[in-house]
């Protein structure tokens, strides 16, 4: 246990070195390098390798430490990276970026490091109107759904799905990363602290959910319905 909350890096070095002594390079990132650790953090790692027949993703235990680790090779790494970061979830990018590098051969993980802080620094791309469409229409419904339930199971799952959809749209409409979970709190604390805060708050309470919803909505435009539409729609 002392291990697991004291020396995050030191072990991710000895998986390093014991499972991929010739990996050009191996980054250690995530929650559990910062002050938001917990007894569950896991190490996230990501290791660059020789070109490989296909990456792969692998969970599992190293010296009392749960362990996620991402290989790839210099070319499917890159693709990984620019998929993140075209839809806004920059996942990988961020644990690059941000982690502390444990093995490394030509300083390729200075150079990934410095290309990913650079990206991330960027932004995302502004959102186009058609994405902004599609956000307003989905939350539009949601709301009404919410406002006609009366089943409190069912309101209790809308609401989840309109206090997701509304950080959303929120990060969208501001040019800001997406998350998932934690991290899409995390990313709305980072953009707008105040509307993090008071939508954490307002999820038991649907109706000042729904007003912020409302709020966040009135900022691209209102709500969306009549009119609206989509050629060869693929989502239910």
């Amino acid at each position: 246990m002392d291990v697991v909350q004291t020396e995050p890096v030191a072990a991710a070095r000895g998986f390093a070195h014991h499972s991929f002594p010739d990996a050009l390079t191996v980054i250690v990132g995530g929650s559990v390098l910062t002050e938001r650790r917990t007894p569950a953090s896991d190490l996230d790692m990501v290791v660059v390798t020789r070109p490989r027949e296909s990456p792969y993703r692998h969970s599992l235990t190293w010296a009392g430490w749960p362990v996620e680790v991402l290989v790839h090779d210099e070319q499917t790494l890159a693709a990984y990276c620019e998929d993140n970061l075209a839809r806004r979830w920059p996942g990988i990018p961020r644990l690059i970026a941000e982690g502390t590098i444990v093995s490394d051969r030509g300083a390729l993980g200075e150079r990934l490091q410095a290309e990913m802080r650079r990206r991330l620094a960027e932004g995302p791309a502004a959102a186009s109107p058609a994405e902004l469409a599609a956000h307003r229409y989905e939350l539009t419904d949601l709301l009404d759904d919410l406002t006609g339930a009366e089943d409190p199971a069912e309101i209790a799952f809308i609401a989840c799905r309109v206090l997701t959809k509304t950080a959303q749209l929120a990060l969208l409409s501001g040019r800001h990363w997406q998350g998932t979970g934690k991290w899409l709190l995390r990313e709305l604390r980072d953009h707008d602290p105040d509307l993090a805060d008071r939508l954490a708050h307002a999820l038991r309470v649907p109706a000042r959910l729904a007003a912020m919803a409302r709020e966040v909505l009135d900022d691209v435009g209102g709500p969306l319905r009549d009119g609206y539409r989509v050629t060869d729609p693929r989502n239910p």
